[in-house]
């Protein structure tokens, strides 16, 4: 069971590549969708069927009394909870939607707890101090079960200590240094995710699950959204980094690897999220910057985003619709220019399509 504030679904996506790479049935569960709501509730990294999708949501409808109401995340969960069992999985690998503590998923008890690091996100929900937020993320932490943490602030790794102190959970530190092999997700922040799934492994064989060939495992990790390169020539690479802490990652992933004169943003934010935090790290990497609404009613306006990028000495240009600022930005580029896009998952799941529908022709 996985909660944090990034990292989460990169770790999954880890953890579950080593446990299937172990002949295990693995089901996985991660929020939220870039294209297709299938793609939350997996096993062996297949979607669930159309058919079953349709034939469960019937069956919950028809089993729930006419008083009681779902969120459309407590629906999704409950699905993954019956088709996982329907299935017959040897394990399943979990990531809380929003905290831990009142989280859907929090219902299960886990083999492992595992808390990516921790950051502001979500502070209307979760509370505006990292403590607060660390107590909610927290919440998943269970009485006897060992909990893997990712390296953390002194003041949230006080939280998690206490936390797992008052529960009796044993505490084991994950840190990027311990993985040294090849990863099959770009970016160094990778190495910290791929520590958390290891040490979870680990924990898995004390209780009983075999695990092999975790190497292997890790190099053939993918998780679409994240660093992905849909296109090559040019270059166009995904990446949901969705809040400040995720745009400092994909801003140092850019430092290294682009340069400056030949790179393109497209960047559109939600409005509840730490715009200036998110657009400072990564203007300035970029010879231009295209503003968008994400395909959303909680969108930040594209003004607001050029307002923030305004001082970043990069050329600001704004759109009203991401097809057209990809359309009028693609067709600008050379062979050997970059384009990221990036801001929010459903920017970013949007741009999947588009870019699924070009390589179709």
């Amino acid at each position: 069971h996985i909660s944090g504030t990034n990292g989460k679904g990169s770790t999954a996506a880890f953890l579950e590549s080593i446990l299937r790479g172990s002949g295990m049935k693995v089901g996985l569960y991660t929020s939220p969708h870039l294209v297709d709501v299938r793609e939350r509730i997996q096993i062996g990294r297949g979607m669930i069927s159309p058919e079953s999708f349709s034939s469960l949501v019937e069956r919950i409808r028809e089993a729930l009394p006419d008083d009681r109401m779902l969120s459309y995340f407590e629906f999704l969960t409950l699905i993954s909870f019956v088709h996982f069992r329907d299935e017959g999985v040897d394990i399943a690998v979990y990531e809380t939607g929003l905290g831990g503590r009142l989280d859907a998923t929090n219902l299960i008890n886990p083999k492992v707890s595992i808390i990516t690091p921790i950051s502001f996100d979500h502070v209307r929900h979760l509370g505006g101090s990292l403590k607060e937020i660390a107590a909610e993320k927290c919440g998943i932490i269970k009485r006897g079960v060992p909990t893997v943490v990712a390296y953390q602030p002194p003041d949230v790794m006080e939280v998690v200590r206490r936390f797992c102190d008052d529960v009796g959970s044993p505490l084991c530190l994950a840190t990027p240094d311990e993985v040294d092999t090849p990863l099959g997700l770009a970016g160094e922040h990778q190495r910290q995710n791929a520590s958390c799934a290891v040490e979870a492994a680990g924990l898995l064989t004390q209780a009983g699950f075999s695990v092999s060939g975790v190497g292997e495992a890790l190099a053939d990790t993918r998780w679409p959204g994240r660093l992905e390169t849909v296109q090559k020539k040019p270059r166009v690479v995904l990446d949901g980094a969705h809040n400040a802490s995720g745009a400092e990652a994909l801003a140092s992933f850019v430092r290294e690897s682009f340069p400056r004169e030949r790179s393109v943003l497209i960047m559109g934010v939600l409005a509840d999220k730490d715009l200036s935090g998110m657009v400072r790290p990564l203007a300035p990497l970029f010879r231009e910057v295209v503003c968008v609404p994400a395909p959303s009613e909680r969108s930040a306006s594209p003004k607001d985003i050029s307002a923030a990028a305004r001082s970043s000495g990069a050329r600001i240009r704004t759109e009203t619709e991401l097809g057209a600022a990809l359309d009028s930005t693609m067709k600008d580029l050379k062979e050997d220019d970059v384009l990221v896009v990036s801001g929010s998952l459903t920017i970013v799941g949007w741009a999947k399509s588009y870019f699924e529908r070009v390589r179709a022709g």
